[in-house]
């Protein structure tokens, strides 16, 4: 009965209190007794694997109080302990519950079937998890490419920043083999699967995330840990008030006041506030213990292409071999070719031409070879473009234009920062943290986009090494943070102590494998998010150590006889009031 009344998360306070108005209203102490029970009844079924596992945990105060104001016969106060301890739990659950129903929106949004193409042609859409090895499925433009597989069609042009954070496309030949993850930016092809989804590339890196079971953060064990002196104490001071007085109801008010409000009410409203700032700013954090996490962060790991970097190649260089050309010329002319391809980088090419301003010219016979390059006539000249046999001293990709096959100008493409990557970088230095980049792509490129920053860079980063240095980290004793955006970060996502993910990538695996979720691109709520962490963990101290001060002075004041049980509950709700006035303050937007 008490699992299936906790489904609902506020059924069970409801009904406690609800017990306890129907007992006021006849007067009748019987309905402050079933009320009591369902709380001693509700604190052995979440206490039982605790219990197995040896973890200390204040809610013993509370059973206690509740047990010894049944043997007592006061009811009353045992029905006001126990509307606090179900009362403060359901604030908790309803916290992260709320939290992952907006999650829930974005995953939504991924697609769960294939396009399998039948012996006759024809095509019709199969959930993944049914899709059979050997199946040929069609993968078509901008489409995530779901299962393992050859390609069978004659090219193909992928995206594989998901897997190696990469952001240069690649374009591959028949009868190469594709994993699972990377996204088809060219036409459609088919695919014949290799294995099933729970064998794919996706499903192992989904498979490493649900391994990397995270521990407790360290706040949460400190918590338990100082718990136990503070319930020594309070059984100390009612045996020994019961033993010097012989009176149990002096006993029962000790527990009473002692009954840690502070850690079951005042915390989880504090970070309930930090949740509805966060959100506020755009940021979707999944539970509390992220905030607190968060807040005690020693080690920030980044990934690079789409979190630090836009994501896509820009034009950053025109290195002209005609000397007859200008570099406004170079451009226009091989926009104008460009234009009417779709690959990325020749999006890169017009959108660098409409940036200067400069008009399109007309190109005819323009024809474009998969793989190979493009090529146009502008002016009856036939220009080509094609990728450069040699790679820059400063990384990312060189095309060269050709003119009747001499080459007049090479045009050289990278990933760049955002905007404020640069300030967030250095603030988060300033604040102690240790910064570090994580990445599958070039070294080369790397230190070239991240010149000058303080931070340490790990390049040509699988989702396995990624893994691998956020583990060893955490066994270094660091508190870590994970940013990323690909599939390639779940697995450290998953491992970090907190998790933060930019909600555009839409892949479940990193989603799910988040504690923190930005909605949007914007690197700039990564600071916002530590902000938001720090002013809310403050807050939740402050009241935690301010309901434990109190109570503990009117501990005293109980085992001597100045208070008797009624008024000891009385007491302890008026603590409750303000440590719970002090949490909410972190509703409000802070002071800049």
């Amino acid at each position: 009965m008490i699992e299936r009344l906790s489904q609902n998360v506020f059924v069970l306070p409801g009904l406690v209190f609800g017990i306890g108005v129907v007992g006021f209203i006849f007067g009748q102490p019987l309905f402050y007794l079933a009320a009591t029970i369902i709380g001693i009844a509700k604190i052995i079924f979440d206490s039982y694997e605790k219990i197995r596992e040896g973890r200390y945990s204040l809610d013993y105060i509370a059973f206690l109080a509740m047990v010894v104001a049944v043997i007592s016969q006061y009811y009353l106060p045992g029905a006001v302990v126990a509307l606090m301890f179900t009362g403060g739990e359901a604030l908790e659950d309803f916290a992260e519950t709320r939290a992952r129903a907006s999650l829930r929106a974005l995953l939504e949004r991924i697609p769960k079937v294939a396009l399998v193409r039948q012996k006759d042609g024809s095509t019709h859409e199969v959930p993944l998890t049914q899709v059979r090895e050997e199946s040929t499925i069609v993968v078509r433009t901008h489409e995530l490419i779901p299962l393992d597989g050859t390609l069978v069609s004659e090219e193909a042009t992928l995206d594989t920043s998901n897997l190696t954070g990469e952001s240069i496309p690649e374009t591959i030949k028949r009868d190469t083999f594709i994993k699972s993850g990377t996204v088809n930016i060219g036409p459609a092809f088919d695919l014949v699967v290799s294995g099933t989804f729970a064998t794919s590339t996706y499903a192992r890196i989904v498979q490493l995330v649900e391994e990397s079971k995270r521990e407790q953060a360290p706040i949460v064990r400190l918590s338990e840990k100082a718990n136990f002196p503070f319930t020594a104490m309070a059984i100390a001071l009612a045996g020994g008030a019961y033993f010097f007085s012989g009176e149990l109801g002096r006993a029962l008010a000790v527990l009473v006041i002692a009954t840690p409000c502070p850690l079951i009410i005042a915390a989880p409203i504090a970070f309930i506030g930090g949740l509805s700032r966060a959100a506020h700013h755009n940021i979707i954090v999944k539970k509390p213990s992220a905030l607190e996490s968060l807040s005690y962060a020693t080690t920030i790991f980044f990934d690079k292409t789409g979190t630090l970097t836009l994501g896509t190649p820009e034009l950053v260089a025109i290195d002209i071999q005609d000397t007859s050309l200008t570099e406004d010329q170079v451009l226009a002319i091989a926009a104008s070719i460009e234009f009417h391809s779709i690959h990325p980088l020749a999006s890169a090419v017009t959108a660098a031409l409409r940036t200067r301003g400069i008009a399109l010219l007309h190109a005819s016979d323009v024809v474009e070879t998969i793989g190979k390059g493009i090529s146009g006539k502008v002016h009856d000249v036939r220009y080509s473009i094609s990728k450069s046999a040699h790679v820059g001293e400063q990384g990312g990709i060189i095309l060269s234009l050709s003119r009747e096959g001499e080459v007049i100008a090479e045009m050289r493409f990278a990933d760049i920062l955002k905007d404020n990557v640069k300030h967030l970088i250095s603030t988060l230095h300033a604040q102690g943290l240790r910064v570090a980049v994580l990445t599958g792509d070039r070294r080369v490129n790397a230190e070239t986009v991240f010149s000058g920053l303080p931070l340490e860079i790990y390049a040509d980063c699988s989702p396995e090494e990624k893994h691998r240095l956020v583990t060893e980290a955490k066994e270094k004793g660091e508190i870590v943070v994970m940013v990323g955006d690909g599939l390639n970060d779940a697995p450290a996502l998953a491992t970090a102590h907190v998790g933060l993910v930019f909600s555009g990538t839409e892949n479940s695996a990193t989603i799910e494998a988040a504690d923190v979720v930005i909605m949007g691109r914007d690197v700039g709520l990564v600071a916002e998010s530590f902000a938001v962490a720090h002013r809310s963990t403050k807050i939740a101290l402050q009241s935690v150590w301010t309901g434990i001060g109190l109570s503990v002075t009117g501990m005293f004041f109980a085992a001597f006889g100045f208070i008797v049980p009624v008024m000891g509950a009385l007491i302890q709700e008026a603590i409750d009031v303000i440590v719970i006035l002090n949490s909410l303050r972190t509703i409000r937007e802070r002071k800049r």
